[in-house]
């Protein structure tokens, strides 16, 4: 019986922080749980640049709290998310609190608990930072030893690229308008059965 437990169990380790993505991540990460029977929903929440207990953290970092504070303040912040999490998923969470280096112990608690797919969420940042994902993204994403799924804001207002074109409107429309059974516009419906190839043609 033990072994069909084992067998069947999947877990998905979510790595929450205090930015406004945090509720796309945990939507995200409580999609792939929703996969399949057995899955664990994990949150980690990490405290870095922890004091000592007897230290009073100066302003801006800590506001004066003391470790203690900190730590029952990080708890509360976990203990919301997990609540905004068992709103989307009815299956087992479990909260893991950590105080250190934020991606080693983010990848620490994915070996503990053997996670199969970790998530975590990245800013939007432009320049250098957007390339590295954002220290902690890039560390977690080389370091880890199951799939990753970095989590970023949706946004196609802009390209990232300039190799990349903008996306034509028309083709949009008509995505939205047949619910998707459409991928192309009038102009460019001859060029569907050939994927994306128009695209490269256009100026």
């Amino acid at each position: 019986m033990n072994e069909t437990i084992q067998k069947h169990r999947s877990v998905v380790l979510v790595a929450l922080d205090d930015s406004t993505l945090r509720q796309e991540v945990i939507r995200t990460a409580a999609s792939f749980a929703h996969a399949s029977p057995g899955r664990e929903l994990h949150l980690v929440f990490v405290v870095e640049n922890l004091p000592s207990p007897v230290v009073i953290v100066p302003p801006p970092e800590g506001l004066g709290l003391t470790k203690g504070e900190i730590l029952r303040a990080a708890r509360t912040h976990l203990d919301e998310m997990a609540a905004a999490a068992r709103e989307i998923f009815r299956g087992r969470i479990v909260e893991h609190l950590a105080a250190g280096v934020a991606w080693k112990e983010i990848l620490q608690v994915a070996v503990d608990i053997e996670a199969d797919l970790l998530v975590l969420g990245t800013h939007g940042r432009s320049g250098i930072k957007r390339l590295l994902l954002g220290s902690v993204a890039e560390a977690v994403v080389r370091g880890a030893s199951c799939p990753v799924l970095v989590v970023r804001a949706k946004d196609y207002r802009g390209v990232a690229s300039p190799d990349l074109a903008p996306a034509c409107a028309s083709c949009l429309k008509a995505q939205r308008d047949s619910n998707g059974e459409r991928t192309a516009c009038d102009e460019h419906a001859g060029d569907e059965r050939l994927g994306r190839i128009y695209a490269g043609r256009r100026q």
